[in-house]
């Protein structure tokens, strides 16, 4: 069933933000496609972001956040007890209202959910947009500008998932564990020729899979703490890096020394293939081995081969009067002499000795000794090169350490860099343990064997298999679960076809979009796997990033065909180069069915009016502020659109929006 959603507004009252009602539709109520929000850095715009986000996935229902973070909603000048979000939305036809009410006393939110049969407790959307409105989709439509850097990193996105979610791909995965449920139904339903025994195996088999989920529940959290690591260690040595290259004479000279090591580790490694290369002619390796070559390749030359025992020599024999030896040559012996020609040398043996002795001869040489020499020659020149290496690492070493000395920041890096490289090796240590199978498991006896002692995977499995097996064998239903294997690889591969050929297709229209936006620029997406991985580096410039995003966004919503979602982002042009942001501008309106942006004054310039060119209808502005900043407060009354709170000002109009500057509250 199709989704369309549209925000159709919000209202705050005793948060953190000003108090305000945002509507973002037209005089008769209906959505209007694009809402322009004008709003100083420092008046709650990050807060209000993440309070749309937060009523759109029921993220702090049920107790889920902590008092602490529930603590920072609270306003901060004039703490009230209790908050309120109110969001508005059209989701298809019907009108859903979700409140959120923050009791910062007791530190808990509740949720209410208003819809066409009335209220109810709890976070509760119509169920054809659940999967649109949870943690991990939401912040796909509703984003501030980390998304740009978040989209392009494994730890914050799973882009892969998001594309399965909105083209129901993952449905396929559900229908696979649906085919596991039914055999598991009817091999717990059939009468078997044992209960007791079928039972005992049953329970077993339950055991084993209880372990396989629990250790790849482990190995997942492994792998992502190992890549929080990995990735904090790569911030870090960034850090230590650009901290001792803060002064300028001691960057110098530990650039001088890295070039220095980045030569001389060049010259190794060619040096050493080199040597690896000699390494596997035998005839280098000893004047031994070279001389044995040699002499087959004389003792052939003495016996004259090839080419006095080639085939042709029997041939023209069998046609002559008399033999070699003298005696006459009849019918019946010139048919032997042709017949048992096949058993000595023919012309392809003749090629074969010929190149071979043409092979030993280029690689021996006249010389014996000399293949060896050069090798020896060839190992002494590497030592040197690999001491040569040692002593300009020996110098870099040093000077990393003298700033280290010298640089308490510099020591403090190294300090956290030494501890996450501790805690990196404690970790791929820990996965070891899941790769692998374990030899010293006897499947062979799996009825004695406790799985919460085994950590290979891999054993796992293969128990699973064999207790598989044994429960098929005593329930009968060997044939149901060989269908059932075969389903399951036919919609396993249907999956990963569908998956691939949708997410190859996305990347291509995203580096077209990408190619638009900046047409001077190489950088393009490789591939989107959990997140989206450009070709050749990890990320771009702000402004690089942040267009990827743009680009990935509107293709991703353009190409879901039935399913319209709203478009939520803060800042969507201040990041990007002045040229791109006409471009920006015109994209906008054409990314989704509704675009609500929050800006800032200077992001106007070269945004605004590209998109008021591109817009098809008409655009809201609405500017609001802190009615601290008196100086447009006062101007602010003077327009019709005017609407204050206890803390916050609400103007409706093109003319303030475009007249007013503050990018920040510091400014004012």
């Amino acid at each position: 069933m199709a989704a369309v959603m549209h925000i159709l507004g919000w209202k705050a009252q005793g948060l953190r933000c000003p108090d305000h009602d945002i509507e973002c539709c037209d005089s008769q109520g209906h959505p209007l496609p694009i809402t322009l929000i004008q709003m100083p850095n420092g008046t709650g715009k990050t807060t209000t972001l993440s309070l749309l986000r937060t009523a759109l996935s029921g993220a702090a229902d049920k107790n889920a956040w902590t008092r602490s973070k529930i603590d920072e909603y609270q306003k901060r000048d004039d703490p009230l007890p209790n908050g309120l979000f109110e969001l508005r939305l059209l989701l298809n036809v019907r009108r859903v209202t979700i409140i959120m009410e923050f009791d910062f006393d007791n530190g808990r939110i509740y949720y209410k959910t208003t819809r066409g049969d009335g209220q109810v407790e709890g976070f509760d959307p119509p169920m054809e947009f659940r999967r649109f409105m949870n943690e991990d989709f939401v912040k796909f439509y509703v984003f501030d500008g980390e998304l740009a850097d978040n989209i392009l990193s494994r730890e914050h996105t799973d882009a892969q998932k998001a594309v399965e979610s909105l083209f129901q791909i993952h449905l396929l995965g559900r229908m696979q564990g649906k085919v596991s449920d039914y055999w598991d139904e009817q091999t717990q339903g059939r009468t078997a020729r044992d209960q007791t025994g079928l039972t005992g195996r049953t329970n077993r088999l339950n055991d084993w899979r209880a372990r396989l989920r629990e250790l790849s529940q482990q190995k997942g959290a492994f792998q992502k703490e190992l890549d929080t690591v990995l990735k904090n260690l790569e911030r870090q040595q960034e850090r230590y890096d650009s901290e001792i290259k803060k002064v300028d004479d001691r960057a110098e000279k530990v650039r001088a020394a890295e070039t220095a090591v980045t030569e001389v580790e060049t010259r190794v490694h060619e040096s050493a293939q080199g040597v690896l290369d000699s390494l596997r002619d035998p005839h280098r390796l000893s004047p031994v081995f070279a001389a044995s070559i040699y002499e087959l390749k004389t003792g052939l030359d003495r016996v004259k081969l090839p080419e006095s025992a080639a085939r042709e020599f029997f041939e023209e024999l069998a046609d002559e009067d008399d033999c070699v030896c003298g005696r006459p040559i009849d019918g019946e012996i010139r048919i032997a002499i042709r017949e048992r020609a096949q058993r000595y040398l023919g012309s392809d043996d003749v090629s074969l000795l010929n190149n071979m002795k043409s092979a030993i001869d280029d690689a021996v040489g006249p010389s014996r000794t000399q293949p060896a020499e050069a090798l020896s020659e060839g190992i002494q020149a590497l030592a040197v090169l690999v001491d040569e290496e040692l002593k300009a690492r020996n110098e870099l070493d040093e000077l990393k350490r003298d700033a280290e000395r010298s640089d308490p920041e510099v020591m403090r890096a190294k300090e956290e860099i030494d501890r996450l490289k501790i805690e990196r090796n404690r970790l791929k240590d820990e996965l070891e343990r899941f790769n692998g199978k374990d030899d010293k498991v006897r499947l062979d006896r799996i009825a004695k064997i406790d799985p919460n002692r085994i950590f290979s995977i891999e054993t796992i499995r293969q128990g699973i298999d064999i207790l598989e097996e044994q429960v098929t064998e005593i329930t009968g239903t060997l044939t149901l679960r060989r269908k059932r294997d075969l389903l399951k690889k036919i919609i396993n591969k249907a999956h990963r076809k569908a998956r691939d050929h949708i997410t190859s297709e996305i990347r291509d229209d995203a580096n077209t979009r990408i190619a638009e936006l900046m047409p001077d620029n190489m950088i393009r997406v490789k591939e989107i796997d959990r997140c989206v991985v450009l070709e050749g580096q990890s990320s771009g410039s702000a402004g690089e990033n942040l267009s990827i995003g743009y680009a990935f966004l509107a293709t991703l919503f353009n190409r879901s065909g039935e399913h319209q979602l709203p478009f939520v982002v803060d800042s969507p042009a201040n990041p990007i180069d002045y040229d791109i942001r006409p471009k920006i501008g015109q994209l906008a309106p054409i990314l989704t069915d509704q675009f609500i942006a929050f800006v800032i004054s200077s992001e106007r310039e070269r945004f605004l009016p590209a998109l008021r060119k591109a817009a098809q209808q008409e655009i809201k502005y609405i500017t609001l502020f802190r009615k601290s900043i008196t100086r447009h407060a006062e101007k602010a009354e003077q327009s019709s659109g005017y609407a204050n709170t206890a803390d916050g000002v609400t103007v409706v109009d093109e003319q303030f929006f475009s007249d007013f500057q503050l990018d920040s509250e510091e400014d004012a």
